[in-house]
């Protein structure tokens, strides 16, 4: 019933309806449907839809277009996207992007991006301490 509603949100044009049976069908364990409707809702520039995009095609290991939907999103104001590109770019090695996307993500709402920029923190004073003692 749920997913007849979105549906006909979605063909209808409401990017809402699309992230949000996106959203349902990625639940479900359809990945290629939701990440059809996902695309869909994005290009209607639905920043929720370009945040999960991204991470489904991190998941499938798609690093640069998982970036790329993420940067978007994070133009949109998205702090969840914010966050995710925080995390991607740690994993690469370059912490000082990385601690400025959390910084933008907290800025933005982002209670996880508060505290991993906590725990990053604590972790540089625990460095700091080493190299002193």
């Amino acid at each position: 019933m749920a997913q007849r509603a979105l549906f006909r949100a979605a063909e209808a044009g409401d990017a809402r309806g699309m992230f949000n049976l996106g959203y349902l069908l990625e639940k479900r364990g359809d990945e290629a449907e939701a990440e059809s409707w996902y695309r869909r809702a994005a290009d209607a520039g639905n920043a929720a839809a370009m945040t999960n995009l991204g991470i489904l095609l991190k998941e499938r290991g798609d690093e640069a277009a998982a970036e790329v939907w993420w940067r978007r999103a994070a133009a949109a104001g998205s702090a969840a996207a914010m966050f995710n590109l925080g995390y991607l770019l740690e994993e690469r090695g370059d912490e000082a992007q990385a601690e400025s996307w959390w910084r933008r993500a907290a800025k933005a709402g982002s209670t996880f991006a508060k505290s991993r920029l906590g725990l990053r923190l604590r972790e540089r004073q625990g460095r700091a301490g080493e190299k002193d003692g």
